[in-house]
């Protein structure tokens, strides 16, 4: 997995069509221990994307953005990640990651 750090703030006005897919962390080698606590998936998540508004997913650029009054960040990442990762199984996930 790429673990370079790309500026969160950069990005999150940026057009996902012009960035060079190239320069964005790959999340989809990412493995969610579920071992890992609650209060520390956060950070594990964000280290490893790097930037939490723009990132890959295989070839797929994606930027996330949230209007105010939106769910919190941490919510909907997981959900993000639960989706491609019943994606990968054929299958819907539940529960805790």
């Amino acid at each position: 997995m790429n673990n370079r750090q790309i500026d969160a703030a950069a990005p999150a006005g940026a057009d996902v069509q012009k960035i060079n897919k190239e320069e964005l962390t790959d999340v989809s080698g990412l493995v969610l221990d579920p071992g890992v606590p609650r209060e520390l998936r956060t950070g594990y998540i964000l280290r490893a994307a790097g930037s939490p508004y723009c990132f890959r997913a295989g070839d797929l650029g994606v930027k996330l953005e949230f209007p105010d009054g939106a769910s919190p960040l941490q919510d909907v990442f997981s959900d993000f990640l639960r989706r491609k990762k019943g994606e990968c199984h054929g299958a819907e996930t539940s529960g805790e990651w």
